[in-house]
């Protein structure tokens, strides 16, 4: 009864999480909060076209850049089929974004195109490699562009990964093997972003970060592997929350 316990508190852990967390890019328009009680797996993991079209511009940007990197782990990991799935679900959003004012940031979607063209013809990984590269380096270059700030820009990428971490794993099982990759790939983006910024403001946060994306298996969000316990992932979540709040 206790480890089922257990379990059932971490996936209301991170529900909290979830609400709390991002209370400031809900009322930007970011997603709603997710109600684990009510919502499946496979509708949990994705925001509505609806709630999507009304991110912020650097709040788009930071999605697309979640779900290329959780591609690009996919691809490294030698997972090409995880990659283009990944690169697919990203795909289908950008229908309801606005690429418009992404390109006028400087967003190139032709760099994706490219990734998702060479690894339909099964090029050679050095020369997909260097494409991930770029089109990474240009959404970040987008996000900067913005002018958000690094703490709303974590907020709303943590929002996105335990929103998507709870729809990916159920009571120590990966249910949904895209939404656990894909909370990899925030979780990924939000401490690359924070990684280059001030020690003195950002530490505290960058440590949180380092140790919640050191929480999956050491090969990535991989199928077969064990995924880190609902309970861990909704402490250290909660680790990123207090962070996040002591930067001004």
């Amino acid at each position: 009864m206790i480890p089922g316990l257990l379990k059932l508190t971490a996936g209301a852990g991170l529900a909290l999480m979830v609400a709390a967390c991002d209370e400031a890019s809900t009322q930007q328009g970011g997603p709603a909060p997710l109600d684990p009680m009510s919502a499946k797996p496979a509708v949990a993991k994705a925001a509505t076209p609806e709630e999507a079209a009304s991110w912020t511009t650097p709040e788009q940007a930071a999605f697309l850049s979640g779900r290329l990197i959780a591609a690009d782990m996919m691809f490294r990991a030698g997972e090409r089929d995880g990659a283009k799935a990944q690169l697919v679900a990203l795909k289908q959003k950008m229908t309801t974004l606005d690429a418009g004012a992404l390109q006028a940031l400087g967003y190139e979607p032709a760099r994706i195109d490219a990734i998702e063209g060479a690894l339909d013809l099964g090029l050679a990984d050095e020369e997909i490699t260097p494409l991930f590269a770029g089109a990474e380096a240009n959404l970040s270059g987008v996000i900067e562009a913005s002018g958000a700030a690094p703490k709303d820009t974590v907020t709303f990428l943590m929002r996105l990964s335990a929103q998507s971490y709870e729809a990916g794993v159920k009571l120590g099982d990966i249910v949904d093997l895209d939404a656990y990759q894909a909370a990899f790939g925030y979780a990924v983006a939000a401490r690359d972003m924070i990684a280059p910024l001030d020690e003195a403001v950002y530490g505290d946060l960058r440590l949180e970060l380092d140790i919640l994306v050191l929480m999956w298996p050491a090969g990535g969000p991989l199928a077969g592997h064990t995924p880190p316990p609902e309970v861990r992932m909704s402490e250290q979540f909660g680790r990123v929350k207090l962070a996040l709040a002591s930067i001004p």
